[in-house]
């Protein structure tokens, strides 16, 4: 996404803040933002895990050229959504915390934030992390490379 195409609500807004809005869209399957959400090489790795499971290679092609008929890319997108959820399923999508990993070094154009679910204060711990963002910054935005939930079912 260049940055002539980027709104000006969605410039200068904090990695935090995406991966937040990213979960938040999947949790409420909002499908078409969370293909927005996701970087270039988010989406590759999208479309090649699919193609891994057994996606036809001609609609992970027609898929990432932007060319797949309306049906293909809602039927897709609904299954991506179902997807993360499972990879995120058993936390309060709702009520998250998202933290920046400092270790990640600042200006190269790439953070980590670490998903946290709280834990109520009269327990005086930190909360439980839950998942790690991976994200690249395309065009002066944020944007989803991969998530790694942290959770196991």
């Amino acid at each position: 996404m260049s940055s002539a195409t980027t709104p000006p609500e969605e410039a200068d807004v904090a990695p935090e803040e995406v991966a937040k809005d990213f979960v938040t869209a999947v949790a409420w399957g909002e499908h078409h933002r969370v293909w927005e959400l996701l970087s270039d090489e988010g989406r590759t790795l999208v479309l090649r895990l699919g193609a891994t499971r057994g996606m036809d290679q001609a609609l992970a092609a027609r898929l990432r050229d932007g060319t797949a008929p309306t049906a293909e890319r809602e039927e897709f997108l609904t299954d991506l959504v179902k997807g993360l959820r499972a990879d995120l399923a058993g936390n309060d999508l709702d009520n998250l915390e998202a933290e920046r990993d400092l270790t990640v070094e600042d200006g190269t154009g790439t953070a980590r934030v670490i998903l946290v679910s709280p834990l109520p204060a009269v327990l005086a711990v930190p909360g439980l992390p839950f998942a790690t963002v991976e994200m690249t910054e395309e065009g002066g935005v944020w944007r989803i490379d991969r998530l790694m939930p942290r959770t196991s079912k």
